[in-house]
């Protein structure tokens, strides 16, 4: 599980795996090892993985089914659930998903009833 994780995060990332051990000061070898599953990271490095890819720990060991860090936590289940899918989806998808919310603004029946200002009266 952890390997399947830290493979998808670095490829969605386009990054090769001999140049993301690089820039994390890592032997190629052993990073291969963590993809491949040979090898187990300890816990610094799963650590080092989530910092760089902003991810939680749980989500990289594969307790957490979304990446989204916990602070994304807003006490709206429908907007967590909505943030969940969001960190699911790839680039092109996470662009549709921000297009479809802001087509939705646009339209009457889904906005939100505009509260008279304070001061104002409403002309009935």
């Amino acid at each position: 599980m952890i390997c399947d994780r830290i493979r998808a995060l670095r490829e969605k990332n386009g990054m090769s795996a001999r140049k993301f051990a690089e820039e994390m000061g890592m032997k190629y070898t052993t990073y291969y090892g963590y993809e491949t599953g040979s090898r187990e990271p300890g816990s610094d490095s799963i650590v080092a993985l989530a910092k760089y890819y902003n991810v939680t720990t749980d989500y990289i060991l594969g307790i957490e089914k979304s990446p989204a860090p916990a602070e994304a936590d807003t006490g709206d289940k429908r907007l967590d659930d909505i943030i969940e899918n969001y960190h699911q989806l790839n680039e092109a998808g996470q662009q549709q998903l921000a297009d479809q919310a802001e087509s939705l603004t646009y339209m009457p029946k889904y906005k939100k009833c505009d509260p008279v200002s304070e001061g104002e009266t409403e002309v009935g």
